[in-house]
């Protein structure tokens, strides 16, 4: 399997060195935080394997009193191990991930009204994401490529077509008797 946390290290280091706080501050500033689950510990572990592998490089930077940081930078290997997991993961043959519809499949064990608060619920969320992807893009836009913007506006549709489909189905919910 193809690491998406390598992969993001990777990717940011390739623009330029940094600290492995950086790399996550950035991650979450560029909404890369969305497409995977990253944790410091899960950063700072791809970073460690990364360097063992010789991806990496990386020394120790101290600035006045604060304490020392680790400053980690790509090499020759790294470049061409990014170019490998990019192409791996722009070629997969991974199916979606249907998390939410595994519990969708047995609603019928909840209420009526239950069953249409917890979609209504979903909704809500996955309207504040749209909004939330539309003001990302609104500032990125001018800072960061096309592609980026176009995978922004890929995941704002995304989010919408589930609106729709889940509308129908709390509407579904509503004109029969039960859940």
């Amino acid at each position: 399997m193809v690491s998406r946390v390598a992969t993001m290290v990777l990717g940011l280091l390739a623009e330029g060195e940094r600290h492995g706080y950086d790399l996550l501050r950035d991650m979450d500033e560029r909404g890369m935080l969305r497409w995977t689950r990253v944790s410091r510990v899960a950063v700072y572990k791809a970073l460690a394997r990364l360097e063992d592998e010789g991806c990496l490089t990386s020394w120790t930077e101290k600035e006045g009193n604060l304490p020392e940081k680790r400053v980690y930078a790509l090499t020759s290997h790294g470049r061409e191990r990014l170019k490998d997991l990019v192409y791996s993961l722009c070629a997969s043959q991974e199916s979606l991930r249907f998390d939410m519809p595994v519990g969708l499949a047995f609603i019928a064990c909840l209420e009526k009204d239950e069953a249409k608060d917890a979609l209504e619920a979903r909704m809500v969320f996955l309207e504040k994401q749209a909004r939330r992807l539309r003001k990302e893009r609104d500032v990125l836009r001018g800072l960061v490529d096309d592609i980026f913007l176009d995978i922004l506006n890929y995941e704002q549709s995304a989010y919408r077509g589930e609106m729709r489909w889940l509308r129908r189905i709390v509407d579904r919910i509503g004109d029969e008797g039960g859940a």
